[in-house]
């Protein structure tokens, strides 16, 4: 049994002095204060203009206080989510009594690329996924087990963006390490922040043009991402759109192409770094893409051509069956239905057996006999809604999330009864997760609010399998709680032994 549970504290005069916030009468002039130094500190690493909305100004400078036992707890998640998401992914296409790709099927376009993908490991052109994971960034909440210990469940996997949340964490943790004294008994980071932008560097080579390919999505942590390469390397990534692609037939590329941009572009030419520049008879000069992050949506990659596809997938992080398959909603339903298949292959221990089936919520794939029995049930008894929420599978940031209980007993069977295919709508096709009834924390996120009591949504972050650390956690009075749409973001420290 674990007393200490996660904490919100507030310093003292002194760094060394600390207290948990209750303990504490909310002094509206200090708190102002500290969350004005916070955010001058926070400016001093990055400019105020890369914040998404200003979302310096959403960062809480009271830490949260986490237990080793979280961190253990978070540890052991990771790892069995990471050993059975790797071994689901790599039987793919070729365990055919698994039917994973009818269980979860894909849009023709996706399906296709994935297969070529997995061709192309055959032949030496793209590692193996355990070799190239990329990034990944779990989101989890903070429920009670049957002891009434807190247990961390993860809700789902951003592995869409690679870069979204992972620079709020670095610049808040350096923020928040400066004055922390260490020593035994003192406090610490509980994330090195040096870790996760190593772990983010470490995804590409910083010797070759960096070109990050972006859409409709306007971006988050990407643009602080492009200035934290210009200051630790002294290269600047390039931002190009789908439209400025191009591809020139060469056969002396293994691939028999070269994947190319346009570099003469808003008066841009090509860089410096990058020797493999030329001009077309029509006049464009063109600059060859050697790899490439992707901010796309799903529907953005489809509608490229599919050669231009193909070629994007031999150079991009995150690699297509992240895209495609690891940030899929319905993942976490493959992942809770093979536990026994794994343990019974030795894949997961029955120890990591456990952490998934405690650590993973509840999630019901479109056309399964789960979803069918769960249709019937809600017909009989209209309450049981409550106890669910529909998410789309392939969305972000919270966005088409509905709870069960913001809709009438005839919406919601509706809603079911549109998902009895497995067959995917675009845009339209969920999950059904069981609903988490959160913990709720005494927080003071804000010296003009005063203290509030709301639940903490966790992350954490994740570089080709590895884990790099607890991400920010959030905090709102809505029931979908995003930086992005006003939430407030903390960091943690950790008790020195």
């Amino acid at each position: 049994m674990h007393t200490q549970q996660l904490t919100q504290i507030h310093f003292g005069p002194e760094s060394q002095d600390y207290e948990p916030v209750t303990q504490s009468q909310v002094e509206t002039s200090a708190y102002a204060l500290e969350e004005a130094k916070l955010q001058d500190t926070l400016l001093k690493l990055c400019p105020a203009n890369l914040w998404h909305n200003g979302s310096y100004s959403s960062g809480c400078p009271r830490p949260i206080l986490v237990g080793k036992h979280h961190q253990q707890q978070m540890q052991d998640l990771h790892e069995a989510l990471t050993t059975a998401i790797t071994d689901i992914v790599q039987r793919w296409w070729t365990d055919r009594d698994a039917r994973f790709s009818e269980r979860m099927p894909l849009e023709k376009e996706e399906e296709e690329i994935l297969r070529w993908v997995d061709s192309q490991v055959s032949c030496g052109n793209i590692a193996p996924f355990s070799e190239c994971l990329g990034s990944w960034r779990p989101d989890f909440l903070v429920d009670e087990d049957d002891q009434r210990e807190e247990n961390y469940r993860i809700t789902e996997i951003n592995a869409r963006f690679s870069f979204n949340g992972f620079m709020h964490e670095a610049y808040g943790q350096k923020a928040l390490n400066r004055p922390l004294p260490g020593g035994p008994g003192g406090l610490v980071g509980a994330t090195n922040p040096d870790m996760i932008l190593d772990g983010l560097f470490g995804l590409f080579q910083p010797q070759y043009p960096l070109h990050l390919l972006k859409g409709a999505e306007h971006g988050i942590d990407i643009h602080m991402f492009i200035d934290a390469v210009w200051r630790r390397f002294g290269i600047k990534p390039r931002l190009i759109t789908p439209a400025d692609l191009r591809l020139f037939p060469d056969p002396r590329s293994k691939s028999g192409y070269r994947l190319c941009c346009i570099a003469k572009a808003h008066g841009e030419f090509g860089s410096p770094t990058n020797s493999w520049t030329f001009t077309t008879n029509g006049g464009e000069i063109w600059e060859e893409i050697h790899q490439a992050g992707l901010e796309l949506h799903q529907r953005e990659l489809v509608a490229l051509e599919p050669e231009m596809w193909r070629q994007l997938s031999l150079r991009c992080f995150n690699d297509m069956r992240t895209v495609l398959l690891v940030h899929d909603k319905r993942m976490l339903g493959i992942v809770k239905d093979e536990i026994p298949h794994l343990v019974a292959r030795m894949v997961l221990t029955p120890s990591q057996a456990e952490a998934l089936a405690s650590g993973v919520v509840d999630t019901i794939l479109p056309g399964s006999r789960r979803l069918h029995d769960l249709l019937e049930l809600s017909r009989g008894s209209p309450q049981l809604r409550h106890d669910y929420i529909l998410k789309p599978i392939r969305s972000g940031k919270g966005d088409g999330i509905v709870f069960g209980d913001d809709v009438d007993a005839n919406k919601w069977v509706a809603a079911l009864e549109g998902l009895v295919s497995p067959k995917v709508v675009p845009g339209m096709t969920c999950v059904v997760q069981r609903r988490i009834r959160p913990r709720l924390y005494d927080l003071a996120l804000k010296a003009s609010v005063g203290m509030v009591r709301y639940p903490l949504v966790g992350t954490y972050h994740v570089a080709n399998g590895k884990l790099l650390g607890l991400g920010t956690w959030r905090a709102s009075s809505g029931r979908i709680v995003a930086v992005s749409s006003g939430g407030s973001w903390i960091c943690s420290v950790l008790r020195q032994e």
